[in-house]
């Protein structure tokens, strides 16, 4: 990797040149090689638009914690501590393999028992690459957006990324079912 600062030749994967110690690690980055790579590196998750999270108390019962998901149709609620900070996030997922068939006093147990707690969460200033990398390497389906002081602002799900990239990266004449 040749320095853009001082001409020196440095070994590949160095991030910063041995001779200035300039920064190499944005000179190493792959480039968008199509208009969906693109969009997909460069844009913001912001530009997925993501809806208002659901929030709950931990608190919160698990029957008042399934009649939330229900009644908004969602997959995820995310779960803030008295300074609206999130502390966790509740899933369906959470539903089927902690509760189903478990857990019989739902209304007795709260939904910090059950939630995953500490969730990964990104900033929506941070490219949807980064979205579709963790939902690929965790297998998340939910990933909760927070501003810096670590509040819900938002929650990216995998359909809303599947919506987007539908929208803003099908080519243009081809066929949408």
């Amino acid at each position: 990797m040749i320095c853009p600062t001082c001409g020196y030749d440095n070994i590949p994967g160095v991030d910063e040149c041995t001779k200035c110690l300039a920064s190499l690690s944005q000179e190493d980055r792959p480039m968008p090689t199509t208009q969906a790579h693109h969009i997909i590196m460069t844009d913001p998750i912001s530009a997925l638009d993501p809806p208002p999270p659901i929030c709950v108390s931990p608190e919160v019962s698990l029957v008042e914690a399934i009649s939330e998901l229900r009644k908004h149709n969602v997959g995820a609620l995310l779960v803030t501590n008295a300074e609206g900070k999130l502390v966790g996030i509740f899933t369906e997922r959470d539903v089927l393999y902690k509760v189903a068939g478990q857990v019989h006093d739902l209304p007795a147990i709260p939904i910090s028992r059950m939630m995953t707690p500490k969730p990964t969460a990104l900033k929506a200033t941070m490219p949807v690459a980064h979205a579709l990398h963790l939902m690929a390497l965790h297998g998340f389906r939910h990933i909760p957006i927070v501003d810096n002081d670590g509040r819900p602002k938002g929650i990216t799900s995998f359909r809303g990324m599947v919506q987007f990239i539908g929208t803003n990266i099908v080519p243009a004449g081809a066929q949408q079912r």
